[in-house]
């Protein structure tokens, strides 16, 4: 049990980014850190922490650790949509590429997700007439399909 402990620790401490989490104390900051890499559950996370579930629990409710956990969000949604933004360039000169392709297959596809993205997409449309009748209009059908049916048998 020790063993895998330390395995597991020695795994987080590659993994996990190390900037320090301001204004809590340090096995917080950890919890926070392991928290959001999304890989643990709260009880692994309590066994490697060595503390119980219910103090993670109590953890999460904190204005401060709410705040960490937030401003650590932050700070990656940023990293990556400016990493996001940093291939665009490499993603239109490699759609380009495609567009080029002597595989007509290819080309065709690069070109539709080209038009498709810049707001020429066909429109994907079915038009259906349906007239739906009332439940009174369904009643008097019935009744006349009855009444069909008796003089039908009747004559």
């Amino acid at each position: 049990m020790a063993e895998d402990k330390a395995k597991d620790m020695s795994l987080v401490d590659e993994e996990v980014d190390t900037r320090d989490i301001p204004l809590l104390p340090p096995q917080q900051q950890r919890f926070v850190q392991l928290y959001l890499t999304g890989q643990y559950s709260l009880s692994k996370l309590a066994e490697l922490l060595d503390v119980h579930v219910n103090t993670l629990y109590k953890w999460l409710r904190r204005d401060d650790v709410k705040q960490a956990i937030q401003e650590y969000q932050d700070a990656t949604h940023e990293i990556v949509a400016s990493e996001m933004k940093s291939m665009t360039l490499q993603a239109v000169k490699r759609m380009r590429e495609l567009m080029n392709s002597p595989i007509d297959g290819v080309a065709l596809q690069a070109v539709k997700d080209v038009l498709d993205r810049t707001g020429h997409k066909p429109k994907q449309q079915i038009e259906k007439n349906v007239t739906v009748k009332t439940f009174e209009e369904k009643l008097s059908d019935l009744i006349d399909d009855v009444i069909e049916g008796e003089f039908e048998e009747v004559d």
